[in-house]
């Protein structure tokens, strides 16, 4: 898995669709990407909470509608250069996207079942093709829910500590994926994870030496913000037969 995190940053603005449609053209596997609710209830892509960062708009997301927020930017296009951007809709998303693996990561509580309810609605396989992740404080809570109403969920363990996860909390989220930072990598059982059938990524990796150590570790997949030096290093060790060749 070649899983470009939120797109392709380092080209376009993270989790807008030019972003996105770089990484897929440059030939990443799966797209992460980070969704919330506006005050009208439209999901959107957006990492932070606050808009400030990314779009130069004062105050929360969930404090304006969409249409607030589409005249915000486009009467900030008048004072500064936003690129042509525009916050997208997760909608527009799957409709650009209709092949691709996503890898979702649900930003808050109240995002989740109108999430999993567009995917549904949309039809396809974009239910099957989608991995939810949530990570953020409280987001373990949040993904057990979505397993206890949703049993077919695809759901990924986001892991940041320096053990293994209890098998409690297996047994109750029952993940298909494990997908642990790479500074903790060894001491959250890597292999033993593979080893008992979960699929593992690891990242998101911003250090071009991380990627290569992270490819001969062996991983099933990787995150990371320079997709076209993840797909190069894949490429290389592909051809070369070295750990990691498929992943």
């Amino acid at each position: 898995m070649t899983i470009a995190h939120r797109g392709d940053p380092l080209v376009h603005r993270e989790n807008t669709l030019p972003s996105l449609q770089s990484a897929v053209d440059k030939g990443a596997n799966t797209l992460e990407f980070d969704l919330r609710l506006t005050r009208d209830g439209q999901i959107v892509l957006l990492h932070d909470a606050s808009l400030e960062r990314l779009w130069g708009v004062p105050g929360q997301l969930a404090d304006h509608t969409l249409s607030d927020l589409r005249q915000l930017t486009q009467s900030d296009l008048r004072q500064r250069d936003l690129g042509g951007y525009r916050l997208p809709l997760f909608e527009e998303v799957l409709a650009a996207f209709p092949e691709t693996t996503f890898l979702v990561d649900l930003k808050t509580d109240d995002v989740v079942a109108p999430a999993v309810r567009t995917l549904r609605e949309f039809g396809g396989d974009a239910f099957e093709r989608s991995i939810f992740v949530a990570a953020r404080k409280g987001g373990r809570e949040a993904l057990i829910e979505l397993r206890r109403n949703e049993p077919d969920a695809v759901i990924g363990l986001d892991w940041t500590a320096a053990e293994p996860p209890a098998e409690e909390l297996l047994d109750t989220l029952r993940p298909q994926y494990f997908g642990p930072r790479w500074a903790v990598a060894d001491a959250a059982g890597v292999p033993a994870m593979r080893e008992r059938g979960y699929r593992v990524w690891v990242g998101p990796l911003a250090d071009p030496g991380q990627v290569a150590d992270a490819l001969a570790y062996g991983v099933d997949g990787i995150v990371a913000d320079d997709i076209s030096d993840l797909l190069a290093r894949c490429a290389a060790g592909a051809g070369a037969g070295a750990p990691g060749q498929g992943d």
